[in-house]
């Protein structure tokens, strides 16, 4: 049987488990870094023993030598296809495909699937609902385009980073200059300078994370999650739960519509999207997106809850087109085996993590399935205030949901000085 090799472009977060899945199949991987460096959050789970080799570019190279010296490297070799391992590999690995002649979608719309302003413009441009926004590095612009719109509260955010990193809600003018004062000139979690701010009008319903894969511009929405939030002291609000919903619920239809558009706004055909979507009274409105997997998600739970994972179809599709398309045409929408929760943990104390007393008495909970990103031992442990500060992130799958709610209440009793063992700094 011929050899099949494919590339990944930065394999980190989700990514990272795509060469093993590959494997399955028989298909080797080739990974490709789009910066020398791997960004600092996604260092410690990097493997290079997964992949057949590890191409990495030299040290400030532009995008235009950057994307000539991966051909170069890749030349002469046959690929099955490309595809993005997290939200940093999606510009580059448009562009590799593209030029490959591999399955892609294009670099027409590249940017406006990293960057959020450029986002919404392709939305409204294409007739899709899209957030009223600004962007500006200047933060008396905003405080006036605020009242101009009469908005009583925004949102103000940087234009590509991550994990909800500097996500500020602002009421006042003094909320508004302390978030540009904190995002503009600083260097994000993903390596990018913040030369901007983006302000969006914030809105005001229930939000919900909806994953899907799209294989040659036919999309299958693969779950929706509801998302929900608490406010946090001085950092806005961070997730709290999300809540598994049916395939076959009202709104669930809603969102794939809606999801649907906003692809096709995007000129996104193949390969998977990761969504943020509210709704409120004037229906389903797109406030972040990923032409990639879902991040900081346990494969393992959501099989149990689904029969599958974004990461796993996401493979399929790739390693097994025809296959994939025939089985999910017949399937219709998504199957819930099980409920399931996804409860991120949330701190209000900090010190170096020494050890995790209450793992066992989280592992006994009869609906436990999975607990993730949790605070590596001889690592700070520090108050939540966003995605990336989230100690750490637990599964509960049960088709009891009497069990299922008794369960997560136990759950939120228990106290972060309790689940962690925690020494302060230069402390034995």
């Amino acid at each position: 049987m011929k050899e099949r090799h494919c590339v990944i472009v930065d394999a980190y977060s989700t990514g990272r488990y795509l060469p093993e899945e590959f494997k399955r199949y028989g298909i080797g991987t080739v990974h490709v870094m789009s910066s020398a460096q791997i960004p600092t959050i996604f260092r410690s789970h990097f493997d290079d023993r997964l992949y057949d080799e590890v191409i990495r570019p030299s040290e400030c190279m532009a995008d235009d030598r950057l994307v000539e010296h991966h051909l170069q490297a890749l030349r002469g070799r046959e690929f099955d296809f490309v595809i993005a391992g997290c939200e940093t590999g999606v510009e580059l690995a448009d562009c590799l495909s593209e030029r490959l002649g591999l399955p892609t979608n294009g670099t027409a719309m590249s940017s406006a699937r990293r960057d959020k302003s450029r986002l919404a413009e392709a939305l409204r441009s294409a007739g899709v609902r899209s957030i009223s926004q600004l962007v500006s590095d200047n933060a008396e612009d905003v405080i006036s385009w605020m009242r101009q719109e009469h908005f009583d509260e925004i949102v103000i955010k940087p234009v590509n980073s991550t994990g909800t990193e500097d996500v500020f809600f602002c009421a006042t003018d003094a909320d508004v200059r302390r978030a540009l004062s904190v995002i503009v000139g600083k260097t994000n979690r993903v390596g990018s300078l913040n030369r901007v701010a983006l302000a969006q009008e914030k809105i005001n319903g229930q939000q919900y994370t909806v994953n899907a894969v799209s294989i040659e511009g036919e999309t299958f929405v693969t779950e929706v999650w509801t998302y929900d939030t608490v406010p946090i002291k001085g950092a806005g609000s961070v997730c709290s739960l999300e809540r598994l919903l049916g395939g076959k619920e009202p709104v669930v239809q809603e969102l794939s519509d809606y999801l649907v558009r906003a692809l096709q706004a995007l000129k996104i055909v193949n390969g998977p999207a990761h969504a943020e979507i509210f709704v409120d009274d004037r229906g389903a409105v797109l406030v972040d997106f990923g032409a990639r997997l879902q991040g900081t998600m346990s494969t393992k739970a959501r099989t149990m809850a689904l029969g599958h994972n974004h990461m796993t179809l996401t493979a399929w599709r790739y390693a097994d087109p025809v296959g994939f398309a025939e089985y999910m045409r017949r399937r219709g929408p998504y199957m819930r085996r099980a409920h399931a929760l996804c409860v991120s943990l949330i701190s209000d104390v900090g010190g170096v993590v020494a050890g995790y007393p209450g793992l066992e008495a989280i592992r006994g909970l009869p609906s436990f399935a999975d607990a993730i990103a949790f605070v590596p031992i001889g690592q700070n442990l520090v108050p939540t205030i966003d995605l990336a500060s989230t100690p750490g992130i637990v599964y509960l799958v049960n088709n009891n949901l009497i069990q299922l709610e008794d369960d997560y209440r136990a759950l939120r009793a228990m106290r972060m000085d309790q689940v962690f063992e925690l020494k302060t700094q230069g402390q034995h």
